[in-house]
């Protein structure tokens, strides 16, 4: 009986010893996908407010503005772009006119900008939009790790009337503010 005794767990050791069979791993052939992804290029430019008040206009001095004009540029852009411009122009050299009469006018000469609390500049510059009518608001160089990004501007404005000699009335006028991405 003691050697059945140790012939079984000799054949008991036998088998755990020996484990479980190993089975054959099947692999299925690799499926390829191709991703493709594109990002626009892109420039973008919001102010507010729509309307800047001059109330009451000086009949002969300078009127500042009743609000600043915040300017937000955004960008995306492809690699070969260098810098991001911003402008604040007017069509032509007149910046205002008299509702009533139009012979009245208010020059561009007459019409200061204040960047970012910066010296008032009258909008006498150049730029691509528009020649002599035109303020610098904003010039971003374009690096690498700002070729998707944006910005954040004040524009206050004045006007002034000395020596102008304007008569009473309403004087609109409209004031453009654009970027350029080269």
């Amino acid at each position: 009986m003691r050697t059945k005794y140790w012939v079984m767990l000799t054949a008991v050791a036998l088998v755990m010893a020996q484990g479980t069979a190993a089975y054959a791993q099947l692999n299925s052939t690799a499926a390829s996908v191709n991703l493709n992804a594109v990002m626009s290029e892109s420039l973008s430019l919001s102010a507010a407010p729509g309307t800047v008040n001059f109330t009451p206009l000086n009949s002969n001095g300078v009127t500042n503005g009743d609000s600043a004009i915040t300017i937000n540029t955004a960008w995306v852009l492809q690699t070969a772009k260098s810098d991001v411009y911003v402008y604040a122009y007017f069509a032509s050299t007149t910046a205002l006119t008299n509702t009533t009469d139009a012979t009245y006018t208010i020059p561009v000469g007459s019409v200061s900008g204040s960047v970012d609390g910066g010296a008032a500049t009258a909008f006498t510059g150049t730029s691509p939009f528009a020649a002599g009518s035109s303020l610098d608001v904003a010039h971003v160089n374009i690096t690498g790790v700002n070729k998707n990004s944006s910005q954040s501007d004040t524009l206050d404005l004045s006007i002034d009337t000395t020596g102008a000699g304007l008569p009473a009335g309403t004087y609109t006028g409209t004031l453009f503010i654009q970027a350029q991405a080269i």
